[in-house]
C-alpha cells in the first residue's frame, strides 16, 4: 500500500477503537439513527457539492439560452420544473423580438448553500454581477448593461442519487 492509503487506514482503524467500549450507552461515532456521524458529514458534503455543480451548470446553460435563444439537449442536466419552464418561456419571447444577449464579463457567485434536513431539497443564494450587450440583427445595440441579479434557488434531489437539479428561481430585489 502507497503510504497516505496506510495513513487513512490507521486513522479509521483509530477512530473506531476510540468509539468502541468506553463505558457509556452512547458511541461517540453513531447518531441515533445508527449511523456513522463520519458517514453522515460525508454525505452532506458529498450533497453540498453536488448542489453547487448544479447551480454552476444552470448559470453555464444560462448563459447559452440567453446568446442562443433555444434550449440544448442538455439542459435537463440541471433544471427543471418552473425553473426551465422560465428558460423555454423568456428564450421564446427574445426570439420573437430578435434579441440575443451576449455576457461580456461578470463574477457569479453562490453566496450560500443550505441543505434541507430530509436531504431531498437545498436552497441557494446566488449573485450574478457583470455585463451583457444586447444584439439585434447580429448588431450590437449601444453600450454594455451594468447587472447584478440576486437570486434565491430551490434545488431538488433526484431520487436516492446525489444529483440536484434547479427547480425555481426567485429574483430579490
Amino acid at each position: 500500500m502507497r503510504a497516505p492509503t496506510i495513513t487513512a487506514v490507521t486513522i479509521t482503524i483509530a477512530a473506531l477503537a476510540a468509539g468502541c467500549g468506553g463505558g457509556s450507552k452512547h458511541s461517540a461515532t453513531t447518531s441515533p439513527s445508527g449511523t456513522s456521524t463520519s458517514s453522515h458529514v460525508v454525505t452532506e458534503a458529498a450533497l453540498t457539492r453536488a448542489v453547487r455543480a448544479a447551480l454552476n451548470e444552470n448559470f453555464r446553460l444560462s448563459v447559452y439560452v440567453l446568446w442562443h435563444n433555444q434550449l440544448p439537449g442538455w439542459a435537463r442536466h440541471s433544471t427543471h420544473g418552473p425553473a426551465l419552464a422560465s428558460l423555454r418561456a423568456s428564450a421564446s419571447t427574445r426570439q420573437r423580438r430578435g434579441i440575443r444577449v451576449r455576457s461580456a464579463s461578470g463574477r457569479y457567485t453562490i453566496v450560500s448553500v443550505r441543505l434541507d434536513p430530509s436531504y431531498t431539497r437545498a436552497s441557494a443564494f446566488v449573485r450574478d454581477k457583470g455585463r451583457v450587450f444586447p444584439y439585434r440583427g447580429g448588431k450590437r445595440l449601444g453600450r454594455a448593461i451594468a447587472v447584478d441579479d440576486r437570486a434565491r434557488v430551490e434545488l431538488r434531489r433526484i431520487g436516492d442519487t446525489m444529483q440536484f437539479v434547479v427547480w425555481r428561481i426567485s429574483p430579490i430585489r
